[in-house]
């Protein structure tokens, strides 16, 4: 009973922690170019829904001396914007130590349909802070996930002035994320490690009392 209270309490705890969601967006040096791919779902139910829209030109990447942000309005001009609930750590998105150190917009959209931005001006004005736009026709109830990929011809990192890391910007209630991630991940979370545990756990208790049955 003892092992299997424990499995229990890791797979609730996996569980938990894998509640939260969150999109990325991953920049990677092929051949002579960069391609940018994006993926994941963010739930906009645990966002901060804004009362103005903060628009878009264009796709690609900006460094405004605020925050470096990024979106692709070519494919469809956003018309709802999402922030971050207060207390959120935008550092990681600072122009002093952000992902990219200057604006890029030599893009090409290779695919995709959602227009998007990643970021908001509070109450219509103010600098730039990390946040979300989107197109509401894009919406799944209240999960969205972007499906753009983009590439920068005769590019790299050295020339986009991009600095290989990951830089997220985290909800500091709700967990939900968005993720720039300059080449290789240097580590790939595994939310489902700690289940795997529990899983194992509970197999090999099982495992155990299957033979004492038959020794019995």
């Amino acid at each position: 009973m003892k092992l299997t209270s424990i499995a229990a309490a890791i797979l609730a705890a996996s569980l938990c922690s894998g509640a939260n969601a969150g999109i990325v967006f991953t920049f990677t040096e092929n051949g002579a170019n960069v391609v940018m791919n994006s993926s994941g779902t963010i739930d906009t139910s645990l966002l901060v829904l804004q009362q103005s829209v903060s628009g878009w030109g264009g796709t690609g990447v900006e460094q405004n001396g605020n925050h470096d942000i990024m979106g692709g309005t070519s494919v469809g001009a956003v018309n709802m914007s999402f922030g971050f609930h207060a207390g959120t750590n935008f550092s990681a998105w600072s122009s002093a130590n952000g992902p990219w150190a200057q604006s890029s917009f030599n893009t090409t959209v290779n695919s995709g349909h959602k227009g998007f931005t990643t970021y908001i001006r509070a109450n219509g004005g103010g600098p730039q802070l990390p946040g979300l736009g989107i197109e509401r026709e894009d919406l799944e109830g209240t999960l969205w996930s972007p499906d753009q990929t983009w590439t920068f011809l005769n590019s790299s990192f050295a020339s986009l002035q991009m600095f290989a890391g990951t830089y997220t910007v985290t909800d500091a209630q709700t967990g939900e994320f968005i993720t720039f991630q300059i080449g290789a991940a240097n580590h790939v979370p595994e939310p489902d490690a700690a289940a795997l545990v529990g899983l194992a756990l509970v197999g090999a208790y099982a495992a155990r009392r299957a033979k004492a049955r038959k020794t019995a």
